[in-house]
């Protein structure tokens, strides 16, 4: 694929995890407007009814795509058979077939908080530990693995994008469990880009944006610094990240496995 080429030229089967609320409802509603016809956006999430929802929305603004609904649980990471078959089963009960589509997408946009109410030292909880991991970080992984083994024409322009945070890159008290999961996700896809050269790469980091999880850190966090942003005009509508993501896939001038930070950008 032509490096300065819009990523959102071909026709498309993209995916989107975590899709139900915040910035993947906003991603759901941007990067369907810039779809050319034919092509298909799945939604993931655990729950179908907000998935339903936003479905509505992205169909009534971009009807020239298709747009499907997949509930999932990313943290059951012991359902092999759902992650084994997820997408091949999507593909045959609406009768698509791989061939149908120019370009793959697959956006990890699903993730949680951990526990934020206690320092490292404090985190003695196995459950909540795994729980963390894999939601986080051993599900995305599964995931992906069945997206690329579906879609495994390197001919066609691959494509993925990893939901992330400036936590990848800074420590921060009380985010042990959060910032470590990042910066392993960060890892990960640049390890898959050495591996897998034909796939385009990013790691996208949307800053403060206002979600349920940012209003979850401001009622929960044991770190008071994290109660600030909003007072101090930090904290951004979600659109206004998932914009400045639009434009660096469309300008397709990143290097690959790019870690970019929105306030970076512009």
């Amino acid at each position: 694929m032509d490096k300065h080429f819009s990523i959102f030229i071909p026709k498309t089967f993209a995916v989107i995890t975590g899709a139900s609320r915040g910035l993947g409802r906003s991603m759901a509603l941007q990067f369907g407007a810039k779809f050319p016809d034919g092509s298909v956006l799945v939604l993931m999430s655990r729950n179908v009814e907000n998935l339903e929802s936003v479905k509505s929305e992205v169909t009534l603004s971009s009807p020239n795509i298709k747009v499907l609904v997949q509930q999932y649980d990313q943290g059951d990471v012991e359902n092999v058979e759902f992650f084994k078959g997820v997408f091949s089963n999507i593909l045959l009960e609406n009768c698509f077939n791989v061939s149908d589509f120019d370009q793959y997408m697959i956006v990890h946009n699903c993730a949680s908080l951990g526990d934020i109410t206690k320092r490292s030292l404090e985190v003695s909880d196995f459950r909540s530990v795994r729980t963390y991991y894999d939601v986080n970080v051993t599900g995305m992984i599964l995931l992906n693995t069945s997206f690329f083994q579906t879609f495994s024409d390197s001919s066609k322009p691959r494509i993925v994008i990893n939901i992330s945070s400036a936590c990848a890159c800074a420590p921060l008290a009380a985010f042990g469990l959060y910032c470590s999961g990042k910066i392993a996700r960060d890892m990960y896809m640049r390890v898959l880009a050495e591996e897998e050269p034909s796939l385009r790469i990013l790691t996208f980091a949307p800053g403060f944006a206002d979600t349920e999880m940012s209003r979850e850190v401001e009622t929960l966090c044991l770190n008071s610094s994290m109660k600030t942003f909003r007072a101090n005009g930090i904290m951004k509508h979600p659109d206004v990240p998932i914009t400045i993501l639009v434009k660096i896939l469309e300008e397709n001038e990143f290097e690959n496995a790019a870690f970019i930070e929105s306030e970076k950008v512009f």
